[in-house]
């Protein structure tokens, strides 16, 4: 009978030292003081964006535990389901960005809205009506056009300190900056501009940057027809426990195991952390494939 294991815990969570904060000696002291007994689980996810074809991967490296009492105790599980309402939520960032990169890309809009004081929405209940309205002339122009609903997601920023304003990103066919910023109406200085994704990290950048709006209502609304991410693939087998103990030491080792890893793929950054108490480690690397289409236009 195969023996449990347990890894049901917020590795993010527990594991939250770098590593490139020690020196080489103590980090040779953790590994050979630390006792716990645990394989590394790997979790994979892929955003393959729809536009090119180019596939970010995120692979997490994090232990789990032969015996139940070696487990970190977390407030969390693993993996929550990522929330709409709560932007502090690492995961629902995260999720959020994996939407943007599969569903955004050359030639889409990113915009900033406001209202001018004769127009100030009282309250987010009616900032909200009003983008929704704003997305349903958006709708009604593109049906002209043939096209089908845009897709969207935004992020509203309404506090007693700042403008309200929001931030969103939007199918860039159909129409015209010009005319988005016509059927806005409420302000005198909209802010629209063409996605340029980066070669190798798409629209993570810009993503991430909604996300930490610090005067945001913290929630995100997607629009219903945007292609979700794909279910995260889970390895106890792809790295070793002394494979891992040597690419928390080495960062050319990691580079170099993790693109034999995931073949085709090129490795972009990474970040170690461990935890003191069971010298244990965490990896969260990414990397990325050029699509086909994406490939031909940097030739």
């Amino acid at each position: 009978m195969k023996k449990k294991l347990y890894d049901n815990y917020d590795y993010e969570e527990a594991y939250q030292k770098q590593i490139a904060n020690l020196e080489e000696w103590e980090l040779e002291r953790l590994m050979k003081d630390g006792k716990v007994e645990c394989l590394y689980r790997t979790t994979t996810t892929k955003s393959e964006n729809i536009k090119s074809g180019t596939v970010l991967l995120e692979a997490q490296v994090y232990p789990s535990f032969k015996d139940k009492k070696d487990m970190p105790v977390t407030k969390k599980k693993r993996e929550t389901r990522p929330s709409q309402k709560n932007l502090n939520d690492k995961n629902a960032r995260r999720y959020l960005i994996r939407l943007a990169n599969i569903n955004f890309g050359k030639g889409d809009i990113w915009a900033t809205f406001g209202w001018n004081d004769d127009c100030l929405p009282d309250s987010e209940e009616r900032a909200r009506k009003d983008i929704q309205n704003f997305i349903k002339r958006i709708n009604r122009r593109r049906k002209k056009a043939g096209l089908e609903n845009a897709k969207y997601i935004y992020i509203l920023a309404m506090d007693g300190y700042k403008r309200p304003h929001f931030h969103i990103l939007l199918s860039g066919d159909g129409v015209d900056r010009d005319e988005l910023e016509e059927l806005w109406g409420k302000c005198d200085r909209p802010n629209t501009r063409r996605i340029k994704p980066d070669d190798d990290f798409l629209i993570t950048g810009l993503a991430t940057y909604i996300t930490q709006n610090p005067h945001g209502t913290k929630r995100w609304c997607p629009s219903k027809n945007l292609q979700k991410p794909p279910e995260p693939s889970r390895s106890y087998s792809k790295f070793r426990k002394a494979g891992v103990e040597r690419m928390a030491k080495d960062f050319e080792e990691l580079k170099a195991q993790m693109e034999k890893a995931y073949p085709g793929y090129k490795f972009l950054d990474a970040e170690v952390k461990y935890n003191g108490y069971n010298a244990a480690f965490y990896i969260y690397a990414r990397m990325v494939k050029a699509g086909a289409k994406g490939a031909r236009q940097r030739k």
